[in-house]
């Protein structure tokens, strides 16, 4: 936690207006929503918002950081043989989707992100150092950007449909089952052979 204070009591508190935060943001907009109104909601003095976080800024940085368990699961599926690295890759993000603690932490980012320029911009941090850059380390170096952008289109698009906007066939469908399905797709643009008509430069970022 980015927050001062000591554990114990006070830490349940601050616990509790990260929770209050992340309900409000993702709710009314981090524009519409107050360090007095947060507070409010976590039944917590206002004056302990402002010692734990100092500023609604502070505030907004803590509810974006994502749950702990993100970048160890993130990094263990990366970290698998290249020939399971698709299926463990799908099974992190169900797994950390389907556990109801992490993907309210994770809803809350996407939704507050959605509607604030700041909270966008440190989602796209997080997604960048701590998804991409992740995948794509052991990817061979001219084509690691691109592969892990496609990854990236196939799972974020898993992860909307599913979990968000909750449309469509996958969105009830078993995980597993959605595994199977997705998973051939994320293997084949992690090992198949890029199209030859792409140069070098587009396999990079700009």
């Amino acid at each position: 936690m980015t927050g001062r204070g000591p554990r114990g009591e006070r830490g349940e508190q601050a616990d509790k207006i990260v929770a209050a935060a992340r309900r409000s943001f993702a709710t009314r907009g981090y524009a519409a929503t107050s360090l007095r109104s947060v507070a409010r909601e976590a039944g917590v003095d206002p004056g302990l918002v402002t010692y734990y976080f100092r500023t609604k800024t502070g505030l907004l940085e803590e509810v974006m950081q994502p749950p702990e368990a993100f970048g160890a699961t993130v990094a263990a599926a990366a970290e698998q043989p290249l020939e399971r690295r698709g299926h463990a890759l799908v099974q992190a993000a169900l797994n950390l989707w389907e556990d109801p603690a992490s993907a309210e932490i994770l809803r809350s980012i996407i939704l507050t992100a959605a509607q604030e320029p700041a909270a966008l911009h440190r989602l796209r941090q997080l997604f960048s150092e701590r998804v991409l850059a992740v995948v794509s380390h052991s990817l061979p170096d001219t084509e690691r950007n691109l592969r892990a952008s496609l990854i990236s289109t196939q799972i974020v698009g898993m992860v909307m449909n599913r979990y968000i906007w909750q449309i469509g066939t996958v969105a009830t469908l078993p995980a597993p089952a959605v595994t199977d399905l997705i998973a051939p797709t994320i293997q084949h643009y992690l090992t198949d052979p890029l199209p030859p008509s792409l140069s070098d430069d587009s396999r990079s970022p700009g």
